[in-house]
């Protein structure tokens, strides 16, 4: 049977936080026929057994590895019988009926060209939190990590970043972040799925940008709106470093190939600055990984 829309979870050792998640999507979400899938990724820690019980009628792949984001997500999508495809962290809480919002947003005839679409993310607090930007270029490099090594503390005023409080309703934007991404899956049946050379992060981003290219919208939803509780599914700050600026790269590597060296070398000078001047043993770590990459 056909569904409306097909949500994908991916868990690696957050069962609590997928099964906090999966009843916000139970208790909010009215008015849609839909699916849920939880892949886990090879988490042997107990979650398949804690899902399973909590809802024994949900779809749950078993990944043998931890494969990463993108692939995780490619399982589902391949088994998934919904018009639209709903890729949902599980470090996220619904505050509204926002799947049905962004599939009736969907919907709308003059929508036709929407690809992919995204919610307003909170934090917990209620502070609006960035859900999508521009795709990345050096200007963004310069812009967002310069500054923020210029101006240290200050750098955040700046930053580049789509919230529910910058964003007009009209504005096509580069990419919706991986967090809470709402995929026409006529458009992946024509582009393709995750490229799983990513491990985790600028896979979204790089779905994105081939969508883009293909001429289709990406928008936000601002009356969908979710909370993010950002970074409780993954708190080691300087893995998750090493692991965006790898993915990053590869990103440039594979859609700017000609600009690489130019990327280097900004990341160079800046993670030297961020180390010499504001004593910060991360960028000297990620100084090493830039060179090698």
């Amino acid at each position: 049977m056909n569904k409306d829309v097909s949500l994908i979870f991916v868990n690696y050792k957050t069962k609590y936080l997928t099964i906090n998640a999966i009843h916000s999507v139970i208790e909010k979400t009215q008015g849609i026929n839909f699916e849920i899938f939880v892949v886990d990724n090879n988490s042997q820690d107990g979650s398949i057994e804690a899902i399973e019980k909590e809802f024994p009628n949900i779809d749950i792949i078993k990944s043998p590895v931890n494969a990463g984001f993108g692939a995780a997500n490619n399982l589902a999508i391949k088994q998934a019988k919904g018009k639209y495809i709903f890729c949902l962290n599980t470090d996220t809480l619904l505050i509204n009926n926002a799947i049905k919002i962004m599939y009736d947003y969907m919907e709308k005839e003059e929508n036709n060209n929407v690809a992919v679409c995204g919610a307003a993310l909170y934090n917990f607090e209620g502070k609006a939190c960035i859900c999508g930007g521009n795709l990345p270029s050096i200007y963004d490099i310069l812009w967002k990590f310069g500054l923020r090594t210029l101006l240290k503390k200050q750098y955040k005023k700046y930053c580049i970043g789509l919230t529910a409080d910058n964003y007009n309703n009209y504005e096509n934007i580069g990419y919706v972040t991986g967090a809470d991404i709402f995929f026409r899956k006529s458009v992946l049946d024509e582009v393709g799925l995750f490229d799983e050379k990513f491990f985790m992060y600028f896979e979204e981003t790089d779905l994105c940008k081939r969508i883009r290219d293909k001429g289709y919208d990406i928008k936000l939803v601002k009356d969908a709106k979710i909370i993010h509780l950002e970074g409780q599914s993954n708190k080691n700050t300087l893995q998750k470093k090493e692991i965006s600026k790898r993915s990053e790269f590869y990103y440039f590597r594979k859609h700017h190939p000609n600009q690489i060296w130019l990327v280097k070398i900004l990341y160079v000078i800046l993670y030297f600055i961020d180390w010499i001047i504001l004593k910060n043993n991360d960028s000297r770590h990620l100084l090493k990984e830039v060179i090698i990459l």
